[in-house]
């Protein structure tokens, strides 16, 4: 072989090395983007941090610290609750938030996947990022529901269970799903025992009732310590507990119960979700007595890894019509910059089909990271700034997320 060859060959190894080196880390910064898709993977301690060194907290409060005279992203802004609405309030006030930076001299912070996870995750724990829900309805259907006969509030009530007041301080979604799921073997003993029909939550109800309990119970409700949850471990825990023995992920599993990543199977909250399990726990129940299976039980951090797991095939967040999505991109204009069917455009790139998953917080990620590119673009245009309803983001997430038609 010649000195020529050699060389030759030398160079297309090094060639061949080197898109295998940059295809590695271009899969790695992919699976980095879907992993860090929600905040459930977000660690609050560090989204606290990064929300000051960001300088989030110059403009914006939190529970009331901060210095900023923009909206307080805090528990304290109900009407603004859950992870759809706030991005959809981010998205709406993004050019006043870009103008009074300019003015200001703010320099305008990039945000990694996980940076942005953690920043959600933090907001998450000061506001729980899920329905408020209803105190004084709560009461009643603490009432109505029968909770009372065996639980007292402040003294005043059943004997069987413990007082509200004397309940673990986390009375937070994830752990109150944990708990409700936990305690339903023993309500249903309870419930055979004084002949009563096992309670069932509809719509709103397992808000109000936790808004109520929250309140009733006092003390702190924190959620820093079930966070980070982790997806993969919460995959796991869905197949050790015996949950892929009835229900399928995706046409691997059981066929008991509904397969868990087909359309809107769960409900849009954790709260939701826990009224869900609750509901059908009787139904639950008698399937895994049929198969011989022990019914499980839920400690530390798993109940938040599976809900985690749960959101890594689209739960939750990404409720929503495609077909309604579509119309929505069509009336704000999307499709002057990245085509009809967001399948790119002159202006801008295509959005379907690129084997990204689309979520809120990934959705935040790019407003920021790419916004004021856009609203530039969108003023050469003489175009106005798409504005979101309240119930429009599911529904624009579920068509980006949608296949392309062959």
């Amino acid at each position: 072989m010649t000195s020529r060859q050699q060389l030759a060959l030398w160079l297309v190894a090094a060639a061949a090395a080197f898109l295998l080196l940059a295809g590695i880390l271009i899969w790695r910064h992919r699976s980095a983007e879907a992993y860090f898709s929600t905040f459930m993977v977000g660690d609050p301690h560090r989204g606290a941090h990064a929300f000051r060194e960001k300088g989030c907290g110059h403009c914006h409060r939190v529970n009331g610290a901060g210095s900023g005279n923009a909206p307080d992203l805090g528990f304290r802004r109900t009407e603004r609750a859950t992870l759809n609405q706030l991005v959809t309030e981010m998205w709406n006030h993004a050019p006043e938030m870009w103008k009074a930076m300019r003015a200001e001299r703010i320099s305008y912070p990039s945000f990694s996947p996980r940076e942005m996870a953690d920043v959600f995750a933090y907001l998450y724990t000061a506001r729980y990022l899920d329905e408020p829900g209803d105190t004084i309805h709560g009461r009643t259907v603490f009432s109505q529901k029968g909770c009372v006969r065996c639980h007292a509030v402040h003294g005043q009530g059943g004997q069987v269970g413990p007082d509200v007041e004397n309940w673990p301080a986390l009375v937070t979604p994830i752990f109150w799903a944990q708990t409700m799921w936990n305690h339903a073997p023993f309500m249903e003993s309870t419930i055979e025992a004084k002949h009563m029909d096992w309670p069932r939550f509809e719509g709103s109800e397992m808000n109000d009732l936790l808004s109520f309990v929250r309140e009733a119970r006092g003390g702190p409700q924190q959620e820093f310590t079930l966070l980070p949850a982790n997806p993969r471990e919460g995959w796991e825990v869905f197949k050790k507990k015996s949950c892929l023995t009835c229900h399928a992920v995706g046409g691997e599993g059981g066929q008991v119960g509904p397969d868990l990543a087909s359309g809107d199977v769960l409900a849009s909250s954790l709260t939701q979700v826990a009224g869900q399990m609750w509901n059908h726990s009787p139904e639950m129940w008698k399937a895994m007595k049929a198969k011989g299976i022990k019914r499980p039980t839920f400690e530390g951090q798993e109940m938040a890894d599976l809900i985690a797991f749960l959101y890594s095939v689209k739960y939750f967040e990404l409720a929503g019509s495609p077909l309604i999505g579509k119309q929505l991109f069509e009336e704000r204009q999307c499709g002057r910059c990245h085509g009809a069917d967001a399948d790119g455009g002159k202006y801008g790139p295509r959005l379907r089909g690129r084997g990204k998953l689309f979520t809120p917080v990934t959705l935040a990620r790019s407003l920021w990271s790419h916004g004021p590119r856009i609203y530039a673009r969108a003023q050469e245009l003489r175009m106005e700034w798409p504005k979101l309803k309240e119930n429009d983001l599911g529904h624009v997430l579920a068509f980006l997320n949608s296949p392309m038609e062959d």
